[in-house]
């Protein structure tokens, strides 16, 4: 600097703060970060549109077009099933020397109708509209799609369907459903509530169909009877256990049944609806 005409040097430099200052911008979220999103929609794009599928579902006299990456992400055993069509596939063409024979075909066996394959399909690629079929039959194809290809969350889907629109003229095939399909739970819900009506458990006990399945109607008599009946005894109930499938419940009750009710008619008399029920069905 210039003191008087006279050119000095700084006694002392300048310093700046030795410690940094944190500054902050702010930004909008970022939509989709990690590109899930994206992808997700980009695959029912291909889906809607028909677009790259490698592999058809066949069933119910129609092919539906699929992608295998989406079917086996889904579920295990459709991964491992198209993973050995595949593997065959490769073989067969290097022994034969043959061009390209198409996509590969998946055969959904036991399943008729397409409605349950196009609600499957549906489910997998994530529509939306939820899960929504017209008929009984459909159902219970997803439910066999469901079961077999072991996925939890479209079973459950299916399962709640039986519980819809439920009335006497449909609750005998919707337990049998319930039975098919290892439902217990739901099996137990829809017969107690058959049970809790007089009416309708008239109703259906008068049907042709009812007789048509003796252990179905072996099963509603003897939980209509528990229910109906004062508790008894309850530490030799609880030294019974529950029955290990549907066949041991429906031995086990139909051997202690007489002596049951026997016990049951001198303590506490049925109600209409029953007692006419279990008369009728003893003759």
């Amino acid at each position: 600097m210039t003191h008087w005409g006279t050119v000095t040097a700084l006694q002392r430099l300048p310093q700046l703060g030795t410690e940094p200052v944190d500054l902050s911008v702010e930004l909008p979220a970022p939509s989709d970060a990690d590109g899930r999103s994206a992808l997700t929609e980009g695959i029912r794009s291909l889906y809607q549109k028909c677009q790259f599928y490698d592999v058809f579902l066949v069933g119910g006299g129609n092919r539906f077009p699929a992608h295998m990456a989406a079917l086996g992400a889904l579920s295990l055993v459709f991964r491992e099933q198209l993973v050995e069509m595949r593997a065959k596939r490769e073989a067969e063409s290097l022994e034969e020397s043959s061009a390209d024979q198409g996509h590969l075909e998946l055969h959904l066996d036991g399943v008729s109708s397409t409605e349950a394959i196009r609600a499957l399909l549906d489910f997998v690629y994530g529509l939306a509209g939820g899960y929504a079929v017209s008929s009984d039959e459909a159902n219970v194809d997803v439910l066999r799609m469901a079961k077999h290809y072991q996925i939890q969350a479209l079973q459950e889907l299916a399962a709640r369907r039986l519980v819809q629109d439920l009335s006497t003229a449909n609750i005998v095939q919707r337990l049998k459903t319930c039975r098919e399909f290892a439902l217990e739970g739901l099996f137990e819900q829809i017969s107690d509530e058959l049970i809790g009506s007089g009416e309708a458990l008239r109703e259906v006990a008068s049907h042709q169909e009812v007789e048509q399945e003796p252990e179905l109607l072996q099963i509603l008599l003897v939980r209509a009877a528990r229910c109906l009946r004062p508790p008894t005894e309850p530490a030799a109930v609880e030294k019974r256990g529950a029955p290990a499938t549907w066949e041991a419940a429906g031995a086990r009750d139909g051997k202690r049944a007489k002596v049951e009710d026997d016990e049951w008619s001198r303590t506490s008399p049925p109600s209409a609806a029953a007692r006419e029920i279990a008369q009728g069905y003893s003759k």
